[in-house]
């Protein structure tokens, strides 16, 4: 899986917990420990998505533009990372010279990719449940989340 979500949950958080500042791709990615091209390219998506705004220059930086609150996990989650992403480097089968009679190699694509379709589909819709607000919680008391899913699923 690509690490895009994480960096853009850890970005946006760190966006809020610094805000009104300005913040530089250099510092989140010294903050995240990653390439600031890596970060600038997630941050890039998260502005033309109205999650941050941002201006260039030497005063230039990153703000978030929405709460926490107001962001759905799913939502981010979708942005960051489509579906044919979630999984498209699991999948095998399909290659050339494979004999005509192999059900196997023939038809093993169509099959995980109806798998993981199911699964990335039910994952997508959990992940909906909840807002960054929510994981900020948890943050700071861990188990919270978990308790969240516990009072939902009652």
């Amino acid at each position: 899986m690509k690490l895009d979500f994480s960096v853009a949950v850890h970005s946006l958080f760190y966006l809020e917990e610094n805000s009104p500042r300005k913040i530089a791709s250099r510092e989140l990615a010294g903050c995240l420990d990653l390439n600031a091209v890596v970060i600038r390219n997630i941050l890039s998506v998260l502005h033309k998505k109205g999650y941050i705004e941002g201006t260039v220059g030497k005063n230039g930086g990153y703000q978030l533009k929405r709460k926490l609150a107001d962001i759905n996990v799913g939502e981010l989650y979708d942005v960051t990372i489509p579906p044919t992403l979630s999984y498209a480097r699991f999948i095998t089968g399909k290659s050339e010279g494979i004999k005509k009679d192999d059900h196997i190699s023939n038809n093993m694509s169509e099959t995980l990719t109806d798998l993981f379709t199911l699964a990335d589909d039910q994952y997508r819709a959990f992940y909906h449940r909840f807002t960054l607000a929510d994981l900020k919680q948890d943050l700071y008391h861990h188990g919270y989340v978990k308790q969240l899913i516990k009072n939902n699923d009652k």
